[in-house]
């Protein structure tokens, strides 16, 4: 189960914290999760009960029997279809759920759980249903999941082609100086600490990224369209905070204090465009894009 610590929770106790987010999950399973350090906090195993602070992604791997009584009761919301057919399926993740769970991926209130149990309610088989790349927890929008193993391949060649383009839309502490541009820099990841550096030069362990951005409204706090040129981890937030401009509401690499003066919970940013090029078995959907409205 994963979930991040709003506002309205910094400073609460571990236990008191995941009493509150996983109500239905007894105090039995809170307590034994913690000692035996099966909580993690941005991606360290927390052994103790501590205070948990706003912005820090919380895991918590609950017993069997636990999940499997979840499991049992829980009822997913239906996803928000933007594009349908036998071979692929595209949809709209809303903000503060997961892709999918990474260790039990049929599991949990995800996107992927979305979709499987939607297809599972039509009578189509789910067997190969695969999902093609991830968003973070907080970031929302468009999500392509393939329903057959050829979509997949193809899909996956694709987005590691970087044929398949995605696009962005943020708002940004300030407006960059230049209207647009394509920048390069090198990342650097601590799994340790889910988190990750960039710099303007090579570093051991680094790799180079690309992000191109325009504004789209110049404003004291600007819009941004931002098109994912390599496919970092957390690539967007990390490179636009490198630059100055970090993502509103976004408290891992921005300005937390402007993001409480502002009253935002949740980073300002969403998948809103796909533009789709592919070989093989998607190659009917080439040229076709596909686009949500940014809430912003």
């Amino acid at each position: 189960m994963q979930m991040m610590v709003s506002r309205e929770k910094d400073g609460l106790m571990l236990s008191q914290f995941l009493a509150q987010e996983a109500a239905n999950v007894p105090l039995w399973a809170v307590r034994e999760a913690i000692k035996k350090r099966d909580v993690r906090i941005n991606g360290a195993r927390i052994a103790a009960d501590v205070r948990v602070h706003a912005g820090q992604e919380i895991r918590v791997f609950w017993p069997k029997s636990v999940i499997a009584a979840q499991e049992k009761e829980r009822v997913l919301p239906p996803p928000e279809i933007i594009y349908e057919d036998e071979r692929v399926l595209i949809i709209n993740k809303p903000q503060g759920i997961a892709s999918q769970n990474e260790d039990h991926p049929l599991q949990g209130d995800t996107a992927l759980t979305r979709v499987h149990a939607y297809l599972s309610s039509k009578g189509e088989q789910t067997e190969s249903l695969h999902l093609c790349h991830r968003l973070d927890v907080q970031t929302g929008g468009l999500l392509f999941f393939a329903k057959d193993d050829e979509a997949f391949a193809s899909a996956l060649e694709a987005f590691s082609g970087r044929t398949f383009r995605k696009f962005y839309t943020c708002r940004v502490k300030g407006c960059p100086a230049q209207h647009e541009a394509v920048m390069h820099a090198y990342l650097r990841k601590d799994a340790q600490i889910s988190r990750v550096s960039v710099t303007d030069y090579p570093a051991r362990g680094a790799m180079e990224i690309t992000t191109a951005y325009r504004v789209l409204k110049q404003e004291e706090h600007a819009v941004l369209e931002v098109e994912l040129i390599t496919g970092r981890t957390h690539q967007i937030r990390a490179h636009l905070a490198h630059i100055g401009h970090p993502i509103l509401g976004d408290d891992k690499y921005g300005d937390r204090m402007l993001n409480r003066h502002l009253g935002l919970r949740r980073q300002q940013l969403w998948a809103t465009r796909l533009l789709v090029q592919a070989n093989g078995a998607l190659s009917y959907l080439n040229g076709r894009s596909f686009s949500i409205p940014c809430p912003l």
